[in-house]
């Protein structure tokens, strides 16, 4: 969810990284190895004029300074896909080794991590499709993450199940709801042609609906979920009349969503988000949404940064956005919301912005956004400007600032002032450099900064030919 993140944002830069792999348990290399070598093994048995292989490598250095720890690191990162279109089969590896350096307030450590992200083996049959191994996963209830496991997926008419299972695993940046162990079950159907019926057959003709049940097992504890879901969109049949009055606008769209996840022991919605989003050719987009939840934080960018809802614990908005394009590249947005907070005071939030898309190579595209969140007697106003530009067909450079003024009834206001610089240079068609550098001032605490360098080798079927 855009822009919400843990109450301190000053904290937001740091990284909780939790390695999938450490390189300290010597047999857990050898497994994740042997692991690696079967799943080449069962590469090679496949047709060899028809197997296929792309990817990239990575190197990055990086170094950055909080208010609560220095660190520097250096880190390889292998990204390799490989797929037999013959045989319906992929399969993916993408592993990281770190040496990092870590100054914190207690303490001075340093090491070497060796993560594997993902090894996977997928394969289609008939109308059954099959992924095992560790995987990227998102649903409803965990958010983004990583499964050791299994999910299965088939397809019949207008039917969609599948079955998943296997141990979650936190990825870097994201936060996720501690579980040994996962199950979970999905039904899915979808009309393309709706009839009249519950919902009018006149505004939606597309609609899909969903039943799941996922279980999440730790330490001798069972929490059943229940998750439901219903999206629909159509182009309304007054659309049709350019005589009828209810077009006066040239409405040519709307969309219905509706998710919900409820915890059967609790007998409590964990999650809700519900809302109707309306398309139309002369106005622009208008859209009201309803939202409970408790965020899952992952690492926000440097915009997402300085936008104004920090909670802990959970927090449920109602919201209602407007967009305007009023050129093809030009777009205003106002947004409104009223957020309910668990912990903390509720309140009101207000947004605007304007967005410019570069059409030229000599003319930037920039964005411009204010955002103000009035909490009882607490405020923040955040003020975001972003500029980028094309230098030449291979050179590329960004520039964002951002102000922030924070008041606060029972601590100290503070003032934050934000810069952002970043280049992205392609050296060959296959090789690339990025530069990114961040500082931050804080009034009350101390200044952070993010130095870092990234060079990228990409690959594909063309610079390596088949296997």
């Amino acid at each position: 969810m855009l822009g919400y993140a843990v109450a301190n944002p000053t904290y937001e830069l740091t990284t909780v990284r939790t390695p999938l792999l450490s390189v300290g348990t010597s047999d857990k290399v050898v497994r994740y190895l042997s692991r690696l070598i079967l799943c080449m093994i069962i590469f090679s048995y496949s047709s060899v004029a028809n197997s296929y292989i792309s990817g990239k490598l990575d190197t990055l250095l990086e170094t950055d300074q909080t208010a609560y720890y220095s660190r520097s690191y250096i880190e390889e990162q292998a990204d390799i896909n490989w797929r037999n279109n013959k045989n319906n089969m992929n399969a993916g590896f993408q592993a990281d080794i770190r040496y990092e350096e870590i100054d914190s307030l207690e303490h001075t450590n340093s090491q070497i991590e060796l993560q594997i992200n993902q090894l996977f083996l997928a394969h289609k049959t008939a109308d059954i499709n099959y992924t095992v191994g560790r995987f990227n996963r998102s649903d409803l209830l965990l958010g983004f993450y990583a499964l050791d496991g299994i999910e299965i997926k088939t397809s019949w008419q207008n039917w969609l199940a599948g079955f998943h299972a296997g141990k979650p695993r936190q990825m870097e940046d994201y936060n996720i709801i501690d579980a040994g162990k996962i199950y979970g079950i999905d039904l899915n159907h979808h009309v393309n042609h709706l009839k009249p019926g519950i919902i009018p057959g006149w505004l939606i003709q597309k609609l899909n609906s969903r039943i799941g049940w996922q279980q999440l097992y730790q330490q001798k504890i069972k929490q059943n979920y229940i998750h439901l879901g219903l999206s629909g969109s159509g182009e309304p049949a007054f659309n049709k009349s350019s005589h009828n009055k209810l077009n006066l606008y040239h409405l040519n769209q709307v969309k219905i969503f509706f998710n919900a996840s409820y915890l059967i022991e609790k007998k409590s919605a964990e999650s809700i988000n519900a809302g109707v989003e309306l398309v139309s050719d002369d106005l622009g987009l208008a859209r009201i949404n309803y939202s409970s939840w408790k965020p899952q934080q992952p690492e926000l960018t440097f915009k997402q940064r300085f936008y104004s809802v920090y909670a802990n614990g959970k927090q449920t908005t109602l919201q209602a956005d407007f967009f305007h394009n009023h050129k093809f590249n030009q777009q205003y947005y106002v947004r409104g919301r009223k957020v309910w907070r668990e912990f903390g005071n509720n309140g009101y939030g207000v947004t605007a912005g304007f967005d410019y898309k570069s059409t030229a190579k000599k003319s930037p595209g920039w964005q411009m956004q204010w955002d103000s969140l009035v909490l009882k007697n607490d405020l923040i106003h955040s003020l975001y400007v972003g500029v980028n530009q094309s230098i030449s067909a291979t050179l590329r450079a960004s520039l964002n600032t951002a102000l922030q003024y924070k008041k606060y009834s029972s601590i100290e206001s503070n003032q934050i002032i934000a810069l952002q610089a970043g280049m992205q240079q392609m050296i060959k068609s296959d090789l690339f450099l990025d530069f990114n550098a961040r500082y931050i001032y804080n009034h009350n605490l101390k200044n952070e900064y993010r130095l870092g360098f990234r060079l990228s080798y990409r690959f594909d079927d063309g610079s390596l030919g088949r296997l």
